[in-house]
């Protein structure tokens, strides 16, 4: 299957795959865990993976376990990053169980930043102006506080503006795909009115 992903098919190798590892110590254990908690991205249960997914949740629970699933995003519970997940847990026995309520987002990418930087870490006003008019002009700065996913996941290329909620780190394994965040004062010697709202 060259160019396609296996899913979570049992024996498919892949990291949703491991659930079905899971089942195995389950099987193979004396006293099963209480609560068991799964994260995984939300296509584990899409219409391609919704078969293997509810042979899951049935598997559980035959052994006991009452079974609650939601996708959550790491944004609506005050983290300032786009992460979206689906999140199970699962309750040995009879159990009722309710995902917490969204907050409000009250901090944004300069909230994570150092206060002090060194230096070396800056640039002269004059290529920080040649920078910004190259972001503006490519359209890579997102100075949004949202941020919009398009399942477009490369984010080579990409900038975000410091009031901006990053886009989920990703294990792609290239160079240059993680998230970027521009930061500085535009306001300094700022003639065309660079960074001001």
């Amino acid at each position: 299957m060259a160019g396609k992903q296996a899913g979570m098919k049992k024996g498919s190798g892949t990291r949703s795959g491991l659930l079905w590892e899971v089942e195995r110590l389950l099987n193979e254990c004396g006293n099963l865990p209480d609560v068991l908690l799964m994260e995984n991205v939300p296509a584990v249960h899409s219409t391609r993976n919704a078969e293997d997914f509810q042979k899951w949740i049935d598997f559980l629970a035959g052994k006991g376990y009452s079974n609650y699933w939601k996708d959550l995003n790491a944004k609506d519970y005050g983290t300032a990053q786009n992460r979206n997940r689906c999140f199970m847990v699962s309750l040995l026995g009879k159990w009722s169980y309710e995902f917490p309520k969204p907050v409000p987002l009250g901090k944004t990418m300069k909230d994570y930043l150092e206060d002090w930087v060194d230096e070396k870490y800056y640039i002269n006003t004059e290529r920080a102006r040649q920078l910004i008019d190259k972001l503006i002009k490519s359209g890579t700065l997102d100075s949004r506080t949202d941020f919009a996913m398009d399942g477009n996941f490369n984010q080579r290329g990409r900038v975000h503006g410091e009031d901006s909620i990053c886009r989920t780190v990703i294990s792609s394994g290239h160079a240059g795909n993680e998230p970027k965040v521009l930061t500085c004062d535009l306001t300094v010697n700022n003639p065309r009115g660079y960074g001001n709202k």
